[in-house]
């Protein structure tokens, strides 16, 4: 199953309908034709991101090098329940 923030195809199956892909480093699962896509923090904790546009903001942010985004910024980004 490709990317469904990069579109990337170099993705692999780590549980039940949860994808890893490798190149946006973010993980994404798949039900009912819903996808949820989540980041891993450093702890290991995962945080679901609140639409394709704030993963993609994440990528670019670790894609330039500019390593992960501020806390407040990641905060707005992520779903707190």
């Amino acid at each position: 199953m490709p990317c469904p923030v990069c579109q990337s195809i170099n993705t692999g199956k780590i549980g039940h309908n949860t994808y890893y892909c490798a190149d946006c480093l973010l993980e994404y699962t798949e039900s009912g034709g819903e996808i949820e896509i989540f980041y891993i923090d450093a702890e290991g904790s995962s945080l679901a991101l609140k639409d394709k546009e704030a993963a993609l903001k994440l990528v670019k942010s670790i894609r330039e090098d500019k390593g992960l985004l501020p806390e407040e910024i990641l905060e707005g980004l992520i779903v707190r329940s």
